[in-house]
């Protein structure tokens, strides 16, 4: 074993979509589906498919008859139409007609994506109601926020949560709207023009393609086009985006100086360090930020692969045996690993509430509308309250003591002053925030799942 997806990473109902032996099954499951269309269109003898598909359940044609003949004429998918002609030698004239070997390849790609779709929708639904649950039970949880690695003014741990979820709401509505645009075959022939078949190729393309529940390609060369593949991986580029961020976050705060959140860590037996036997380290957020951006990697040869020569060439063939499998079987692996952190992070609520009290410049914004709903211009509050913030930091007195002397030299009222620093008192929307994106969520979920029950990606 060479590859870590071998040996450390990834779930088996996922890798076992994109091993050899089961694209191997496709490809066969392939080559029925167009022995079968094209005898309802009568182009080939009735009975064939049925004999095909005999042979096929009983296990007549083997990968390792495939492989042979693949050592010997150096191309996989006619090794895989010769192993079929030799176990069903009745069959054997109408096995491939009018195929090129894209036509099976592509189609079979398709195939293998649409029975992943829906297990990355539910990972996306997993992620969505865990962290939902967050956003709900943190909604009012004040903590400070931060702006260039700074305290800014307050928000809730709630409406912190909020941001991701909105984001991973709009994944599951991109993979939705989507679905129908790469989940795409192809059976028109080597340059695109269903030659072979003549008139009834179009019609014959569709009846292949319904019977697999795939679309059929609308302008096809001998690929199936390579932009919508690309629009997947951006999608999973996108994901992958979003679950850095977060697990930067929490790795953020889960320094001992913030000590806001921490992954959860079992004390009985886990080891941080091989050297420091004190270490609590986030290695789960930190290898899903590692993994995030190998996944999101995969995008750049796919670019490549894009752009071919006239109706093709081979320039994407070896390097989509790496992305297309690796891209999906990681993407999974992240949003699980993601979901079981997040599902088990520990929320250090006294501590959030200890780092906001131990700094009155976080709230420098809400003094400024203390001033400023007071009848004085924002600008000169702004300038006001600016100095005694710049005074308070040079002479180390507090924020609140820089204020008074400020506000005794301009003649301005204390009153309600002691108010305009309570946190709970600054925080705008953000509870009616948290309220829309849980609301939004579960509106978004009941979509999804309505789409993976059904058909949702058939136009």
């Amino acid at each position: 074993m060479v590859s870590p997806l071998d040996y450390r990473y990834g779930r088996d109902e996922v890798k076992r979509i994109f091993t050899e032996e089961h694209r191997f099954e496709l490809m066969l499951e392939v080559e029925l589906a167009i022995c079968q269309a094209e005898e309802e269109l009568n182009l080939i003898p009735s009975g064939i498919s049925e004999k095909v598909r005999a042979a096929l359940n009983s296990g007549k044609v083997k990968l390792s008859r495939a492989k042979e003949i693949e050592a010997e004429i150096r191309h996989d998918v006619m090794a895989v139409v010769k192993a079929m002609s030799e176990a069903i030698p009745d069959a054997a004239p109408y096995i491939h007609v009018g195929a090129t070997s894209q036509d099976v390849s592509d189609t079979v790609t398709a195939v293998q994506l649409r029975d992943f779709l829906p297990i990355l929708i539910g990972d996306l639904l997993n992620l969505q109601s865990t962290i939902s649950g967050l956003v709900s039970r943190y909604r009012d949880t004040i903590m400070v926020g931060r702006t260039h690695g700074q305290h800014a003014s307050p928000i809730t741990f709630g409406l912190k949560m909020a941001v991701y979820l909105s984001e991973i709401n709009r994944h599951l509505e991109r993979l939705i709207e989507s679905g129908k645009r790469f989940l795409v075959g192809k059976f028109m022939g080597p340059v695109g023009t269903g030659g072979f078949i003549g008139e009834q190729s179009l019609k014959l393309q569709e009846k292949i393609m319904s019977g697999l529940r795939l679309n059929p390609e609308s302008n096809p060369t001998q690929l199936v086009n390579r932009d919508r593949y690309l629009e997947l991986l951006s999608i999973i580029a996108m994901i992958t985006v979003t679950l850095e961020k977060l697990f930067t976050e929490i790795r953020n705060l889960q320094r001992p100086e913030i000590g806001e959140v921490a992954e959860s860590f079992d004390p009985k037996s886990q080891v941080g360090s091989s050297s420091m036997p004190s270490k609590t380290n986030p290695i789960d957020s930190e290898n899903i930020c590692s993994l995030s951006r190998l996944t999101r990697s995969f995008i750049l040869p796919e670019y490549e692969s894009s752009i071919q020569w006239h109706e093709r060439d081979l320039t994407n063939s070896a390097s989509e045996r790496f992305v297309i499998p690796y891209t999906c079987i990681l993407i999974d692996h992240v949003c699980f690993k993601s979901n079981d952190v997040l599902r088990k992070l520990r929320v250090h609520e006294d501590r959030m509430k200890a780092n906001i009290a131990s700094d009155d410049l976080s709230m420098s914004e809400a003094i400024v509308n203390f001033l400023w709903k007071r009848g004085m211009s924002r600008q000169d509050a702004h300038e006001i309250v600016r100095e005694a913030a710049m005074k308070s930091i040079e002479s180390g007195s507090t924020f609140r003591d820089a204020l008074t002397v400020s506000f005794v030299k301009h003649g301005i009222s204390r009153e309600g002053l002691q108010k305009a620093f309570e946190p709970a008192e600054f925080l705008g929307a953000s509870v009616q925030i948290c309220s829309a994106t849980i609301k939004a969520s579960e509106e978004t979920a009941k979509k999804a799942k309505k789409y993976i029950e059904g058909t949702g990606w058939i136009i």
